[in-house]
């Protein structure tokens, strides 16, 4: 046992992962047990100073933007001039229609409007709307809230007079001086502005900010499409403490729980001239966002120091294990296959060929008249034109075809599934993209042609050095007949070339 812990630890990987884990550890651990501390502190604090204060700075802005209107319509509901109007037997539409103008023009409300219990018209800012009934869903917020018995009301509800909008309407009883009962007046807010105002609220402090009411329906909220929507008691994790909240009716209450998005901070706050509870709800890991940040960097700089590290330690043992392996299977000239990676290819195309009977064919290249080049214009132009030959061959043949150099100008190039039909046509366009090289050097330009052998094997009943040899013989055969052209293995010379 004490020898294979050696064999593992004393390799160049073993080393590396040992060096790795303890670093890599001991930042973590610092890094958590520093993120724990301020987590704690800050979840402390949120819960007994930044949360109740806040919720109770939103609690008193939004009872004073929502008082004022409920202020508004009380005083309508106590005009002599309402009152006078109604006993005067609603005689002149148009002044009560001035009135509710007025009334939404100097105090900027979405709507104002009058209901008769007389008449049983709706008038609002622009003329009477209809005249209510029982049988219709749109007017059953005002046989509830008469059968109420309250003085005023808030109800959510869509209003008809400006095709549907989501609006809060204050609504107050109207009452003569001897106590008989006259209609309902009031204003409307637009929904889409108080939950504006919500949202400036969340951009201000950073918390979700909505009203429920005391069955935990939501009636206030920046999205509109939650409002009367929605009930807590459906919400995960809020919904198991529906009960507790809707319980409480004294002073800021906190409450922790956990949803999809993680640990939340809630505080819940009683309006009791509406009924409804003020919910200001923190993301708990939106308030930790500096200790996380801090973790990360933490982190971060933990990752780069072992990275670091791991990096010193490898950079010369990579640099020279690199420069081996590339050398080991490419050719260092043109980058290509040497001779020991190809035989690897070959083998495995061979196996598969004759697993699957597919055909398989080889071509033997030779750069005509080479030893020339070297000759004139001297060994760098030499290797420049190998590098060219090989990159502008190379981008001829498929992915799946391997091209190596098999020594000194001599190519070879392996085409899997290609019978003798498609290996000819295959050298027949290697040939003339060669023909088409030229290298412009001071002694003048270099081009060159490419001699051609191809061998196929139709189900590779042949080794890998048979069909080596049989494309070095075609080839041979191509250098005989005048050199630039292909040759196929088996054919005696004199036949055409080709098939």
């Amino acid at each position: 046992m004490r020898q294979k812990i050696k064999e593992t630890l004393f390799t160049k990987s073993g080393l590396i992962t040992v060096l790795t884990v303890v670093l890599i550890c001991a930042f973590t651990f610092t890094s958590l047990l520093s993120y724990n501390v301020t987590r704690q502190a800050v979840t402390t604090s949120a819960k007994t100073q930044i949360l109740p204060l806040v919720s109770d700075n939103i609690f008193s802005e939004i009872q004073q933007e929502l008082l004022t209107p409920i202020h508004n319509s009380s005083l309508m509901a106590n005009d002599e001039f309402l009152i006078d109007w109604v006993h005067g037997g609603e005689q002149n539409a148009e002044e009560i229609v001035r009135y509710l103008q007025r009334i939404k023009s100097k105090y900027g409300y979405f709507s104002s409007f009058y209901v008769s219990d007389i008449t049983r018209n709706y008038y609002y800012y622009e003329g009477v709307l209809k005249r209510i009934s029982p049988d219709d869903a749109h007017d059953v917020w005002y046989y509830n809230f008469v059968q109420s018995g309250k003085a005023y009301d808030l109800d959510v509800d869509t209003d008809e007079a400006s095709q549907g909008t989501l609006t809060i309407f204050i609504n107050h009883r109207l009452e003569d001086q001897q106590g008989n009962f006259l209609g309902v007046t009031g204003v409307g807010l637009e929904m889409r502005s108080v939950g504006a105002t919500l949202e400036a609220y969340r951009q201000r402090f950073g918390y979700l900010i909505y009203m429920i009411d005391s069955d935990g329906l939501i009636q206030v909220h920046p999205d509109p499409a939650v409002v009367e929507a929605v009930n807590i008691k459906d919400m995960p994790g809020l919904g198991s403490l529906r009960s507790e909240i809707l319980s409480g009716q004294e002073g800021t209450r906190i409450y922790e729980f956990h949803d999809q998005r993680g640990e939340e901070i809630l505080s819940a706050r009683y309006f009791p001239d509406l009924e409804w509870y003020l919910i200001v709800q923190q993301d708990k890991t939106q308030s930790l966002s500096q200790a996380r940040q801090y973790l990360y960097g933490n982190l971060f700089i933990g990752v780069m120091v072992t990275g670091l590290v791991i990096l010193l330690v490898m950079l010369m043992i990579n640099l020279f294990h690199s420069r081996l392996e590339a050398l080991a299977v490419n050719d260092e000239l043109t980058g290509i296959c040497n001779r020991r990676k190809f035989q690897e290819h070959f083998q495995k195309e061979i196996a598969s060929a004759r697993r699957y009977g597919h055909p398989l064919s080889l071509l033997m290249l030779d750069i005509d008249r080479f030893k020339s080049v070297n000759d004139t214009h001297g060994h760098h132009a030499g290797d420049e034109y190998l590098r060219q030959f090989a990159a502008v061959l190379k981008r001829e043949i498929r992915e799946v075809d391997v091209f190596g150099r098999w020594g000194g100008e001599e190519f070879i190039v392996l085409l899997p599934k290609a019978d003798a039909q498609q290996a000819f046509n295959t050298a027949e366009r290697l040939r003339q993209a060669a023909a088409a090289i030229a290298i412009n050097t001071d002694k003048g330009s270099i081009s060159r042609t490419i001699s051609i052998g191809v061998s196929t094997c139709a189900s590779c009943g042949l080794d890998m050095d048979e069909m080596i040899k049989q494309a070095d013989q075609a080839m041979y055969c191509a250098k005989q007949e005048g050199r630039n052209r292909t040759c196929l293995a088996g054919r005696k010379q004199g036949e055409p070339g080709g098939l």
